[in-house]
């Protein structure tokens, strides 16, 4: 496939999987991308080509929302997958992430394809 992002699996911050099992969050990825999302991203560092490749593709909006006084961003997303796992590339709206992309999927990826940090992958964008 021509559209393939490699980066280097690295720890996150751990905010991922706070925002990650929030039920709209979850609720609009499971209608526009078609799963309920593993409550936590993988988190891989890329060069910033990488990144401007998604600047070319049309995203899927997650709308941002209003809940308590305080507003939680939208994102856009790209399906893709790694290996054999269909899942997406989020890129929230509102990120400290400079050189880092997330993955989500329905699964835990780092156990069911027995990844661990510093692995080297390629995320193929479908």
């Amino acid at each position: 496939m021509k559209n393939a992002i490699n980066g280097t699996i690295v720890k996150g911050l751990g905010e991922g999987a706070y925002f990650m099992s929030m039920k709209h969050y979850q609720k609009e990825m499971q209608k526009k991308l078609g799963f309920k999302a593993y409550p936590g991203t993988l988190n891989l560092k890329v060069n910033k080509k990488q990144i401007d490749l998604l600047k070319k593709l049309l995203p899927i909006k997650i709308n941002g929302f209003k809940q308590k006084n305080k507003a939680y961003g939208g994102a856009d997303c790209y399906k893709s997958k790694i290996n054999n796992v269909n899942g997406s590339i989020i890129v929230p709206h509102l990120t400290k992430h400079k050189d880092v992309i997330e993955f989500i999927a329905p699964v835990h990826l780092k156990s069911e394809l027995k990844l661990k940090d510093g692995d080297k992958i390629k995320v193929e964008l479908i």
